[in-house]
Order: structure tokens, then sequence, then C-alpha cells
């Protein structure tokens, strides 16, 4: 209860914090920070879902402070300057540039070391406090997302592969050399399955289908397998499959792109 009561004080805080800044700026005054706000976040959309791509935690670290370091930069903020000079001044993205690799995560690892790195960030959550956004929010929910996706298909890559396998070989075994949508489905279905007994947002859902379909281990839903079980009409897929493919989109991708991969 107390530890409740600390989060519950501490997210009260927070609301003060945007709900004072907010009544700082008023009128014209207000609808004109939320117009550049309102830019200066479109400008950068296309760093922000660089998080679909993202591996690992790190990578998502470097999409959000790149993601910082644009808002800063098109809110022409004065704390980011000389974050900038630090930048343009760094050997290690100089000698990025002209190898011709990649500098965005050297730009991002060489702000990061620049002594106005953390003020900077400040003002761009001051800036987004002011219009009443939730940049820490939005961040999370893409994160969170993004990292309980990347759990969910390595514990599941094996499945994949041995049910993708499994197709190819029926196929060339029936002389066509096609996979039939059928089959697949029902591949599909199997790997679905395993994913949401992994994804914490599924878990209710496939707790669900893991009864209707008598699974002993969620990881091994091939075994004691029966066909006539696993029938998307029954009542308890539909909403695995939705859970599913919303966790997909959370985590900026697709069922069927994850599927080929």
């Amino acid at each position: 209860l107390a530890q409740r009561g600390v989060a519950m004080a501490a997210l009260t805080g927070d609301q003060l914090i945007r709900e004072a800044a907010m009544a700082a700026l008023t009128g014209d005054a207000l609808r004109q920070a939320e117009d550049e706000f309102t830019d200066a976040f479109n400008q950068n959309r296309a760093v922000l879902a660089g998080f679909a791509k993202c591996e690992s935690a790190l990578d998502l670290a470097c999409v959000r402070d790149g993601f910082h370091l644009g808002m800063a930069r098109a809110l022409r903020l004065e704390t980011y300057q000389p974050v900038e000079a630090h930048i343009v001044r760094d050997m290690g993205v100089g000698a990025a540039a002209a190898a011709g690799l990649d500098i965005f995560p050297v730009s991002v690892a060489a702000a990061r070391r620049a002594p106005g790195w953390k003020a900077m960030v400040g003002e761009v959550m001051q800036q987004a406090a002011l219009v009443g956004s939730d940049l820490a929010g939005i961040w999370k929910g893409l994160a969170v997302g993004r990292l309980e996706w990347l759990t969910a298909t390595t514990a599941t890559h094996g499945l994949k592969t041995t049910l993708r396998e499994a197709l190819k070989m029926d196929a060339a075994a029936g002389g066509g050399g096609d996979i039939l949508r059928g089959d697949e489905n029902d591949a599909k279905m199997v790997w679905m399955y395993t994913m949401a007994s992994q994804l914490p947002p599924c878990r209710d859902t496939a707790k669900a289908w893991q009864s209707a379909a008598n699974i002993a281990d969620p990881l091994q839903p091939l075994e004691g397998y029966r066909a006539e079980l696993w029938d998307a009409r029954r009542a308890e897929w539909a909403p695995l499959d939705v859970a599913v493919q919303a966790a997909a989109e959370r985590a900026g991708t697709s069922l069927d792109e994850a599927w080929v991969m």
C-alpha cells in the first residue's frame, strides 16, 4: 500500500506539473506552442517509427534519444546548440561520415556525451508538458510493445522454423511444390497460439485456447496435437487472433511479416 501511495503521488505530481505548465500559456500563445510542437513531432515521425526495426533495448534507446535530438532541433531550443556543436566536433561522427557509414547511431552516441545533453532532453520534456503531450508515456508504450514482441518471437522461433520446414516438405512430397493455403493457416494457428502464450497482453486468451485445444505445454503445442480441436471457427480463437494482431501492431509489424522472417 505504501508503494502504491508513492506511485500515485508521483503520478499526481507529474499531472500537476503538466497542468501548471499548460496554465502558464493561454490563448494565442498556447495555440502557437501547440502548433510548433505538433510540427516538430511530425518532422520526427520517421525517426520515431524506427522503433519498429529495433532488435534490442539498446536499439530502442538509440531511437528514443535520436527522437529527442530531432525534437530539440525542430523546436529550435537554445539547449540544442551546445549539443549540436559537440556532435560536429566529434571525431567519431566525422570518421563515420567519411567512411559512408550510418551516422545516426554515432551522432546519438556523441550527443549523449555532450555536457548539455541532459539539459536539452529536459527542455524537450518541458516543451511537451507545456502543450499537454506525454512524450514519456508515448515512448514507453512503443518500447514495451516492441520488447514484448521480440521476447515472444525469440521464444517461438524454433517452433516457427519447424512448422515452415514441415510445410515445404509436405508441398515437395505432393509433387506440386506449392504450399496449400489451408495447411499454412493451420501452421500459423499453432505459431500464433504459442506467440500469445508468451505475450503478456495475450496470455488470458492463450489460456482459454490452451484449455479448448487440450494443450499441455504452451511451447510444445504439437505434442498431442488433434487437428479437430484446432478449428478457427471455435469461439475461443477469435479473441486470441485479435489480441496477437494488436500486439504485432504495437510492435510496429504484422503477423504476415513476422511469419516469413
